[in-house]
């Protein structure tokens, strides 16, 4: 009797450190994951259209690749461009991920010759998209966010959206941050 009750409590408590330990190394991301970031567009009763393809470009044309890193932000000046046909257009935003968050900021001044002009407050039926997609299975389930106008839908093990849509005031200085669960 005695001998099953301390093998029941070896087993117990082995089995306590494993599920810790597994608790613990959970994260919704890996560093080191990389990810393809892919933004879409739509206006109202218009359909979704890649950021490119206003500007003539294939829908992959403005892609950008990044390596998670809890360090450094991955996308300092998401949706830069050199060449298009309104000259070279500044990032909009730094994106910045680590294992258990996004973090945006919008990085243009009011003075910006491009993006002043999509400056505002997004009406019904407007959506601004970013697609991230890792190279590896993402452990998202879920989010937070200190923004009402976001949402994170789940496409499958290895892609998210960030959905910006109505009531979303794009402004110089914006910030907002996504908890992934």
């Amino acid at each position: 009797m005695k001998l099953n009750k301390i093998f029941y409590i070896l087993c117990f408590g082995l089995l306590s450190i494993v599920s810790c330990t597994e608790e613990e190394d959970t994260t919704p991301l890996s560093e080191g994951v990389n990810i393809t970031l892919r933004n879409t567009l739509q206006d109202p009763n218009e359909p979704e259209v890649t950021y490119p393809s206003l500007f003539g470009q294939a829908d992959d044309a403005y892609d950008e690749f990044a390596t998670l890193s809890n360090s450094s932000a991955e996308f300092p000046t998401a949706l830069a461009q050199d060449g298009t046909p309104f000259g070279n257009l500044n990032g909009l935003y730094n994106i910045d991920l680590t294992e258990q968050s996004i973090n945006f900021s919008v990085l243009p001044t009011e003075a910006d010759p491009f993006w002043s002009n999509v400056f505002g407050l997004f009406p019904s039926g407007k959506t601004d998209r970013y697609y991230f997609t890792f190279s590896e299975a993402h452990n998202i389930t879920g989010f937070t966010s200190n923004n009402d106008a976001l949402n994170v839908r789940i496409d499958g093990e290895k892609v998210i959206v960030v959905e910006l849509s109505e009531g979303y005031d794009l402004q110089p200085g914006v910030s907002f941050f996504i908890d992934l669960k």
